[in-house]
């Protein structure tokens, strides 16, 4: 990549000496401008070395930047957010070497010369300096220092016409084919199950139910107990939580081991927290026949089993970086500091998810925090 190169520098030496050889012609030239003239301490008879020089090229330099703007040191025609730009006379325009093949063949060009060869890639060389990050222009990384520190790249900045010099233009935050600026904080899995006492099973038109909570299948010591729940009534796995809503009750067929079919009160439940299929379903009453069985996993389970997968999002650039989100699988959620909504699609075993921003067809990987 490109870097400021000594011709610059040999081209100012020239610009000094001829500026001190015709110093009372340049100052009648540019009476009345406002550009302000760069100080040195030069003098016909003070260079004695090409170091000495070249010392002097640096604090002309440092002037030429703290006393002018970019406009004063632009080629004749250049513009600037459509105003026109000018050159004084003896200001020697930014001349940098640059390597232009493998062969490290290098050419000169001028950077404040829209129509000269781009230093990085395809981006002008006038879209740094005109977006104010011109320092980020002569460093072999430009493109992918953040000038603003909002958490993009100058060269995602540019692909997304957002302003590098401002951290409050910034592209959005989750984009299909781009790596999203979210990362996974940390993937929780919990299991519960929800049974119904058996007496259920033998009333003709039951208004009430007896819940218990299992921490796992297979328990026979529940960890949680609502000894009475009536249609439009909500519990939880644990006391206090309302995330389950009853429906109310209903009759369905069953088959035993040996084919034979009868009916059995249930009760239909709303979880109020998924977002997946499952939101809605039926609980038959009873519990497992014997300690350790595995009938609440089986289709005719006299219980529920509830799966839980929760990940934990955070935003890693923009005014909200920092901010998580928790959210469950298949369900749908905010994006911190945004108005883009996702749903959480699936969860990957290397830890990271995938989430589907609204009215995308293709979901976004959001990667594992760096550990």
């Amino acid at each position: 990549m490109a870097e400021q190169t000594n011709f610059g520098k040999s081209a100012l030496i020239t610009g000094i000496v001829l500026g001190v050889l015709a110093g009372g012609f340049g100052a009648y030239m540019m009476t009345g401008s406002k550009v302000e003239r760069p100080q040195t301490r030069l003098n016909a008879g003070e260079a004695k070395s090409a170091a000495q020089l070249a010392a002097l090229a640096d604090e002309v330099v440092a002037a030429r930047q703290k006393n002018h703007t970019l406009a004063d040191v632009a080629p004749e025609g250049a513009t600037v957010n459509g105003k026109p730009r000018f050159a004084p006379i003896f200001f020697s325009p930014e001349l940098w070497q640059i390597a232009v093949d493998s062969e490290q063949k290098n050419t000169i060009i001028d950077i404040y010369d829209p129509t000269a060869q781009s230093i990085h890639k395809d981006v002008p060389n006038h879209w740094f300096i005109s977006n104010g990050i011109a320092d980020a222009l002569g460093r072999a990384d430009g493109l992918a220092l953040d000038s603003d520190s909002d958490g993009f790249s100058n060269g995602e900045e540019f692909a997304a016409e957002t302003h590098p010099g401002d951290p409050k233009s910034l592209p959005a935050l989750v984009q299909v084919g781009k790596t999203p600026k979210l990362e996974v904080v940390s993937i929780t899995q919990a299991s519960a199950v929800i049974a119904v006492d058996s007496t259920l099973a033998f009333e003709a038109n039951p208004t009430t139910a007896g819940i218990k909570i299992f921490a796992k299948p297979g328990d026979s010591k529940p960890i949680h107990r609502v000894a009475s729940v009536k249609a439009g009534e909500s519990f939880g796995l644990k006391s206090g939580d309302n995330r389950f809503t009853v429906l109310g009750f209903e009759k369905a067929q069953f088959s035993d081991s040996v084919g034979n079919n009868s009916e059995e009160a249930v009760i239909r439940v709303r979880d109020n927290v998924t977002a997946g299929a499952e939101k809605e379903f039926i609980i038959r009453s009873g519990s497992p026949t014997k300690p350790g069985s595995k009938d609440y996993a089986t289709p005719n389970a006299k219980a529920k089993v509830i799966n839980d997968t929760t990940a934990e999002l955070r935003v890693t650039a923009g005014t909200a970086a920092g901010n998580t989100v928790k959210v469950q699988l298949k369900g749908t959620f905010t994006v911190p500091g945004t108005d883009i909504t996702c749903m959480l699609e699936s969860v990957d075993a290397s830890g990271s998810v995938n989430v589907l921003p609204n009215g995308a067809e293709s979901p976004v990987q959001v990667p594992a925090a760096a550990k």
